[in-house]
């Protein structure tokens, strides 16, 4: 026995020794190997004046064992306007350099890049740039960072007078912001002119809507696409979101002239004045629902060539108004892409109306809605009031459900309204449209199904926002030329038969 205890003992303590330094393991870092990142450039374009946009990277350790960064740092470059933050980790230089960062094996870290554009005397777009370098057991990466600055006008809460002209300038971007984040209004006061010049840019901040009470117009009249304006929202990262700012809207005595327009990302696109009092649900404007067909004279809306998309309520709400629209493409909304009616006339020429193809919007709403009649806040009926439509060559296309009806009519008053289609492509059942007192039934393409279920299918990629008929579309071939020569994009139609819809197919 007294023979084995010593050696036993003096194993004993060794084997402790062991387990206790397996349970303070010490991490084993890799001395070679570099990092990979999800983008070897960033990019993005900011106005100046406007505050910081925040991107971000992510920087990987693809080894197994962990790594350590031991520096991390901003070059400045471009002086100040570029700011680090690596992980929300305590930095060694706040917004500039970061030491001995630790990634672990399969693992990453996550940067935020924050850029401030300074304004300066440019009229045109510049590039600031900088780097991040990354130093790592010896190996220099870098990351480049690139910015767009832009110089704008701002307006905010900005009146046009009455008995003034404003053109829009075109030098620059225009930006209709609210001083306080709140309601930003562009206003058009009785009396007043608001000129969009041809490829006039204009930016609307959140919440941000443009009143009408005199005249809005497009003037001179763009003569091609590369000349026409566009309102977005300010955030062009946000490309495709609905809802970012409200959109336009007009009274009872305004006059909207609108041509080669863009209307994107808004609540209600275009809409009459109403639907700021039924959002706020008060009334908060001049006119009043239940006096609007007292005035003799009615607000007139005209558009031409102009696409209204991605909205998170209608496209066109239209109440006791003269519209005419020709060569017009509405798509990818949350509700009605247009609701029309409680007195007025509606003339739609070629146009293009078609939802439930937006990875954005989803609607159970009809497409096209038409109504003698309308409820004010209190839900009390205000109307009929006797109301004129004609759709010819235009497209009502989308999927609503099991039903596949994007027709919606609410008529009270049948023998006083006036409803007419003419060579139509019509998401419905068969003749539906002739139980809502509707003429010239028979001259439509009516369908129950799913339109880009047909063979060959109804457009060529609705999904791409691509509405031009497909090559082989029942839509070719089946519109009056005459009545729009030219389509949505200035191309000229096949004379004498067209194709219904806004765009023209073409080779």
């Amino acid at each position: 026995m007294k023979v084995f205890l010593k050696p036993l003992f003096l194993i004993l303590p060794f084997i402790a020794a062991l387990s206790v330094m397996n349970g303070c393991h010490k991490e084993v870092f890799t001395t070679h190997g570099d990092l990979t990142f999800s983008a070897d450039t960033l990019f993005d374009t900011s106005f100046t004046t406007l505050g910081s946009v925040t991107m971000g990277f992510t920087v990987r350790n693809t080894q197994s064992k962990s790594i350590n960064i031991s520096d991390i740092k901003l070059l400045q470059l471009a002086g100040t306007q570029f700011r680090i933050n690596v992980n929300g980790l305590p930095p060694s230089t706040p917004g500039v350099e970061y030491k001995n960062v630790d990634i672990p094996g399969h693992d990453s870290i996550y940067i935020f890049v924050e850029v401030t554009i300074q304004p300066n005397n440019n009229n045109n777009l510049f590039v600031i740039q900088d780097k991040i370098q990354f130093i790592t057991n010896g190996i220099t990466q870098n990351v480049v960072l690139e910015a767009v600055g832009q110089n704008a006008h701002y307006y905010f809460n900005y009146h046009v007078l009455r008995g003034t002209t404003f053109p829009f300038p075109v030098d620059k971007p225009n930006i209709i912001l609210s001083p306080n984040g709140g309601l930003a209004v562009f206003a058009v006061d009785t009396g007043a002119t608001c000129i969009i010049p041809p490829g006039c840019k204009i930016f609307m901040g959140p919440n941000a809507v443009i009143t009408v009470d005199g005249t809005l117009t497009t003037s001179p009249v763009p003569t091609s696409w590369s000349d026409s304006t566009i309102f977005q929202y300010i955030r062009t990262d946000y490309a495709g979101l609905p809802g970012e700012w409200l959109g336009i809207t007009y009274s009872r005595i305004a006059t909207v002239n609108l041509s080669h327009v863009i209307i994107d990302q808004s609540t209600f696109g275009i809409s009459d004045e109403y639907v700021l009092d039924q959002i706020a649900q008060a009334q908060i404007t001049t006119s009043n629902l239940k006096t609007y067909t007292s005035n003799p004279t009615l607000p007139t809306v005209t558009l031409n060539n102009v696409i209204i998309r991605n909205t998170s309520a209608t496209a066109m709400q239209a109440l006791a108004t003269n519209l005419n629209a020709t060569n017009c493409l509405f798509f990818s909304c949350s509700q009605s892409l247009m609701l029309v009616g409680m007195g007025g006339t509606y003339n739609l020429n070629n146009c293009t109306l078609a939802n439930s193809y937006s990875q954005y919007t989803s609607s159970q709403n009809p497409v096209f809605s038409v109504e003698d009649r309308a409820f004010y806040l209190d839900n009390s009926q205000v109307g009929p009031y006797p109301t004129s439509v004609t759709v010819t060559n235009t497209i009502v296309a989308g999927n609503t459900g099991s039903n596949y009806n994007e027709m919606g009519f609410g008529l009270a008053q049948q023998s006083s309204d006036h409803i007419s289609f003419t060579n139509c492509f019509l998401t419905t059942v068969a003749d539906s449209i002739t139980a809502y007192g509707a003429t010239n039934s028979i001259t439509n393409i009516d369908t129950a199904v799913e339109p880009q279920s047909l063979h060959p299918q109804l457009f060529m990629m609705p999904s791409s926002d691509n509405y031009m008929p497909d090559s082989g579309s029942i839509v070719l071939g089946k519109a009056n030329s005459m009545q729009a020569p030219k389509d949505l994009y200035d191309n000229p139609r096949p004379s004498p038969f067209g194709s219904i819809g806004a765009i023209e197919w073409e080779h």
